[in-house]
């Protein structure tokens, strides 16, 4: 069972996936505050109970929120299945992450790929702190729009997406390549390690190592930060390409 307490985090939930939600509880005294998710909650249909706040500190010890909602884990996508069907999609963006165990990070790249709507991310079972009820918070609910997948040996998986026609991109403050030089409007991966980097296997397994050009003297970007810069690139060169096909068109 995970709790979510953040309330976009809640309402994602209750809308996306209302099929893993249990219930939705409630602080008495906190009905108002938690109107909005309540009212969404009676609209979906969502069983939800209030109860006495000793009862509530009893049953979620230490919180310092007044409202929870309990769902099933989340589920990952099987990755075969996943990589036949992102081969299939015209210019696809996968995002893969060699190390991440801060749940702060992973929430905030939830976050953030729910936004700038990627195709998908994949991390490695045994190097990876999964998607805790930390990275739901954090989330915002984003990690109700990401599909994720998890895999027994990553640079396996990068070598499998290059054979099904991705071009695997590794990020790294040590790349040869600013990160604007490259080629990112064909189908993906961009491959992210952790604070120190990515692992020499990961790094030789990527077509190309680029790197997000910085000041000398400080370099080092948290990987939330280097995968927004990254996807964003992505995305931007995406659009120049589709706007400057347009114009050629329109000229014809």
């Amino acid at each position: 069972m995970q709790l979510l307490w953040e309330k976009n985090s809640i309402i994602q939930s209750m809308q996306e996936t209302p099929d893993r939600v249990h219930r939705l509880w409630v602080e008495q005294g906190y009905e108002h505050v938690s109107d909005e998710v309540i009212k969404e909650a009676k609209r979906l249909g969502v069983p939800f109970r209030v109860i006495p706040r000793d009862a509530f500190a009893r049953k979620f010890k230490g919180t310092k929120y007044h409202v929870c909602l309990e769902r099933d884990e989340v589920t990952y996508d099987d990755p075969d299945l996943f990589l036949m069907e992102i081969a299939s999609r015209p210019g696809p963006i996968v995002c893969a992450f060699d190390g991440i165990y801060d749940p702060q990070n992973l929430g905030n790249i939830m976050r953030s790929a729910a936004c700038l709507e990627i195709n998908g991310i994949v991390m490695p079972k045994d190097r990876s702190c999964g998607i805790t009820e930390t990275v739901a918070s954090v989330s915002r609910g984003g990690i109700e729009r990401v599909t994720v997948v998890k895999v027994v040996n990553l640079a396996r998986y990068l070598d499998s997406m290059k054979k099904s026609g991705f071009f695997c991109y590794g990020l790294d403050e040590r790349g040869s390549v600013p990160l604007w030089e490259a080629d990112l409007t064909g189908p993906v991966c961009l491959v992210f390690g952790n604070e120190s980097g990515l692992r020499r296997l990961t790094r030789d397994t990527c077509d190309q190592v680029l790197r997000i050009p910085a000041s000398p003297s400080f370099s080092s970007l948290n990987v939330a930060t280097s995968f927004a810069i990254a996807v964003y690139e992505a995305k931007r060169q995406r659009l120049f390409k589709d706007d400057r096909c347009k114009l050629i068109e329109h000229s014809r």
